[in-house]
């Protein structure tokens, strides 16, 4: 009787940890956001021109033989990056540098768009100006502590502490993710669902207010991406 009261109160302390852990990334969220008219940078990697053209021609290659290439990165998907082979497209040589430089670049601004922050009604609603469309769907229920995109409640994944892989410098953030089906079955060519979306905030060691928006949705096997982006909140 003892262990099964002792089993219990950790799954509660467990439990109650979890939702104070979501509940401290909504408040960082709430700190963050201010009601207004706000700008968002989004960013993109600053690719030297001939290492743009790598990019392309070995992009182009792979979708060329996109069911080669699911095959082969299944043959070896505890390497990373993948052995070189000819079907890329490119030369080993250029190969070797696209791994080795690319996820070294920093970013840059690609383009600037403006949207505003609204805190009411214990939410924070995030809505875009003119056509742009794409942060309209997100609200945090600030009383409820929880992420709400496109009417669905997104889970809670935990903290960010990124070193500088993204090529943004350090930054500590929270993250929520939602998925709903299975990506090996879209790379498996199955007629399938899916649906990821993935939104995290923070800031970097120069305090900028940093966002990143990722979903993927895939009708019956066909994907679809929308809304991709990292960027700076102003």
């Amino acid at each position: 009787m003892k262990c099964i009261l002792t089993i219990l109160l950790l799954s509660t302390q467990i439990a109650w940890s979890q939702q104070a852990s979501e509940a401290t990334a909504v408040n960082f969220a709430e700190s963050l956001f201010t009601s207004g008219n706000h700008k968002l940078e989004i960013l993109e990697k600053n690719i030297p021109a001939d290492l743009r053209e790598i990019i392309i021609n070995y992009r182009k290659a792979v979708q060329d033989s996109i069911e080669w290439y699911n095959v082969y990165s299944q043959e070896h998907k505890n390497e990373v990056p993948l052995p070189y082979h000819k079907n890329f497209g490119i030369t080993e040589a250029d190969y070797n540098r696209m791994n080795s430089e690319f996820p070294t670049l920093k970013m840059k601004v690609k383009t600037t768009k403006e949207f505003v922050i609204n805190k009411a009604n214990d939410q924070i609603a995030l809505k875009g100006n003119d056509n742009f469309t794409l942060l309209d769907a997100i609200i945090f229920d600030t009383k409820n502590k929880s992420l709400v995109i496109d009417g669905q409640q997104i889970p809670y994944k935990g903290e960010i502490d990124e070193k500088d892989e993204s090529g943004i410098g350090a930054w500590k953030g929270y993250d929520w993710k939602l998925e709903i089906g299975n990506m090996a079955d879209v790379k498996a060519f199955k007629p399938v669902d899916y649906t990821m979306i993935d939104l995290a905030i923070g800031k970097t060691m120069d305090n900028k207010i940093i966002v990143r928006y990722q979903t993927i949705y895939v009708d019956a096997g066909d994907p679809k991406i929308n809304g991709s982006f990292t960027g700076y909140i102003k």
